[in-house]
């Protein structure tokens, strides 16, 4: 072997060792990254698929309470109609009995006045010696009229 091919020859196949070790690390390298990779890729499918289910369920939640929004707004609607119907109904009733208090208290009044009308003509006819003398008789006979 001549000189130049030793000294050309031995770093060759060393320079040869290293690439190939390094091929070899890279592999495994390689390798390592592609199960991390797949790892990951499950992680965020898993993770992904439970997002989807999160929003169906926050989508199928907002369409329950929009829809029950809706039915508080009918039943709002409802008992707003129902509460003016009522007021109306009060204030009918108020200005009825008002009414009718005013008609009791002027029959009052009115049977109040013809009392005492009465109370005046009877006193001053029991003071009459006849009509005395016919009140005894009538309360000794009915004992129910006396005290008048």
């Amino acid at each position: 072997m001549k000189l130049t091919s030793v000294v050309a020859v031995k770093p060759l196949l060393w320079f040869i060792g290293v690439l190939a070790l390094a091929v070899v690390a890279l592999s495994v390298s390689l390798v390592v990254v592609r199960v991390n990779a797949r790892a990951s890729v499950a992680t965020y499918e898993g993770t992904g698929a439970a997002c989807a289910a999160q929003r169906e369920g926050a989508t199928t939640r907002v369409a329950e309470l929009v829809s029950a929004n809706a039915g508080y707004g009918r039943a709002v609607a409802v008992l707003q109609a129902e509460l003016t119907v009522a007021q109306r109904q009060a204030a009918t009733l108020k200005q009825q009995s008002d009414s009718a208090v005013a008609a009791a208290e002027a029959r009052e009044a009115d049977a109040n006045r013809t009392l005492k009308q009465f109370m005046n003509r009877y006193a001053g006819q029991a003071r009459q010696t006849r009509c005395a003398l016919a009140l005894t008789e009538v309360e000794a006979s009915c004992p129910a009229f006396s005290g008048y």
